[in-house]
């Protein structure tokens, strides 16, 4: 998928270059040659001429050379329902990589998604609130990153909300059966949120929400409370602040991660609270709070539910940041002289040189990493841990059908039985690294019913579904 450090590679189409086309920017040949470059009027468009036949690279000064391939793409637009867009998008010259669909316009990107290949290219994209709640009139297409490629029915204008006939006219409320769902989320915007587990929870859950038919738009925090299309229900995915709610809506909040950042007089703000712990949902209900109930982390079975049949590398797999400490489960490894693939940002100079196998790992690579290798470690914040409140990593692991072991977790026999491993000291964490190296079928027939118990039950299908019953009954 044609991603850099940088960000999506840019859209060239019919010639002209959409995206980033900033000052410094050059084309080449494959070979090197240099191609005659323009830019159009005062815009932030560049034009080829001619155009191009064959593939070209995009350089600037601050960046490696980036490809772009001429030819050989497919794809539609299938639907567009309130701020998502669904459809199909293919490389035909490299069938089995994924691609990066992008919304772009001379602003330029505004939105990404990821066109599956073992998904028959599908792809689910979510467009900010800046589009679907613009006052002035929005055009952008839908292309190909790293392509000259816009998709079929990929030219697309939003108009201003109060030009919208069907909202405009619409004299009754909206039926609950086909809702519409903000989802808020505590990723500062749009370009960092990749690097955030929250953004990937919740288009996720969003897409879920979207095959029962409702319609949902996530918001990054600086879009909070920029929104002017219509919405049914807030759902509140509970990060770093307090957000600021409308009494005229259905409120929810899902409550995932660190509850000690929440004070007690924010739950009355909802009218019904979920809470990703069997323990910490009951020591609410214990304070008074009586609209809460348990709803646990859960894993996108349209990107981990596939079963791979990848050979297994026998070694522990970490991935994570180092959070400016040296990791409990790492220590351990390297105390043990265990086999570890390292994956995360700022481990210099708690590791040795060279020992990170990758910085980032996108979150759609994230399934094939995981079947690759026999043991998955996984740990929890102490907050979480002290009040049960179980990672989404092990629910991704587990749908993969990847062996974990984790640190010790209240409530993690509750779901998962003796599935997952647990290792609460060095030395028995030696002991089950080493076991399972030894042992990898007992393992793998662990996971494998790890495997069973999450896509039977815990998958953002199944949340959903539940979220919209309680919508219901809210309403």
């Amino acid at each position: 998928m044609a991603v850099s450090e940088h960000g999506p590679v840019p859209l060239l189409h019919d010639g002209v270059v959409i995206g980033r086309g900033a000052p410094g920017l050059a084309v080449q040949g494959t070979d090197g040659t240099a191609l005659p470059l323009r830019q159009i009027g005062g815009t932030r468009r560049f034009l080829l001429e001619p155009r191009p036949d064959r593939d070209v690279r995009l350089v600037w000064a601050d960046a490696p050379p980036l490809p772009v391939q001429v030819g050989g793409w497919s794809g539609r637009v299938e639907r567009v329902l309130g701020g998502l867009v669904t459809g199909r998008a293919r490389n035909l010259r490299h069938p089995g990589r994924d691609v990066a669909v992008i919304a772009v316009n001379d602003d330029g990107i505004l939105a990404v998604a990821t066109a599956r290949a073992r998904d028959d290219g599908r792809f689910t994209l979510i467009l900010p609130p800046a589009v679907t709640g613009a006052l002035t009139t929005c055009g952008f297409v839908l292309g190909i990153a790293g392509s000259d490629f816009v998709l079929e029915g990929g030219h697309l204008t939003f108009l201003p909300g109060a030009q919208r006939l069907p909202e405009a006219l619409s004299a009754i409320a909206r039926p609950l059966e086909k809702l519409a769902i903000r989802i808020k989320i505590a990723t500062p915007d749009l370009k960092e949120a990749p690097l955030w587990g929250d953004f990937h929870f919740a288009t996720s859950l969003a897409g879920a929400f979207e095959r029962l038919g409702h319609q949902a738009n996530v918001d990054t925090a600086d879009h909070w409370y920029a929104s002017r299309t219509h919405e049914d229900v807030v759902l509140t995915i509970r990060g770093l602040y307090r957000v600021k709610i409308d009494r005229s809506k259905i409120n929810l909040m899902w409550v995932i991660s660190h509850p000690e950042r929440i004070v007690a007089d924010e739950y009355a703000d909802y009218d019904h609270v979920f809470v990703a712990s069997d323990v910490h949902a009951a020591a609410l209900r214990a304070q008074g709070h009586t609209h809460v109930s348990v709803l646990h982390q859960a894993t996108d079975v349209t990107r981990f539910g596939q079963a791979f049949d990848a050979e297994r590398r026998s070694e522990c797999l970490f991935v994570g940041n180092s959070r400016k400490e040296y990791r409990t489960m790492v220590k351990w490894c390297l105390q043990s002289q265990l086999p570890l693939a390292l994956h995360g940002g700022g481990w210099d100079g708690i590791v040795p040189p060279g020992m990170v196998r990758g910085v980032v790992v996108g979150n759609a690579e994230l399934p094939e990493l995981y079947a690759r290798h026999m043991l998955l470690l996984n740990d929890h914040w102490d907050s979480m841990r002290e009040n049960g409140f179980l990672s989404n990593r092990l629910f991704d692991g587990s749908a993969v059908g990847t062996p974990i072991l984790t640190d010790p977790v209240a409530g993690l026999a509750e779901i998962f039985g003796d599935t997952i491993a647990t290792a609460a000291t060095p030395e028995d964490f030696a002991a089950q690294v080493r076991d399972c190296m030894e042992r990898p079928a007992r393992w793998l027939d662990r996971a494998a019913r790890a495997r069973a118990i999450v896509l039977g039950a815990h998958t953002f299908d199944h949340r959903a579904a539940i979220l919209a019953r309680h919508i219901k009954w809210a309403g």
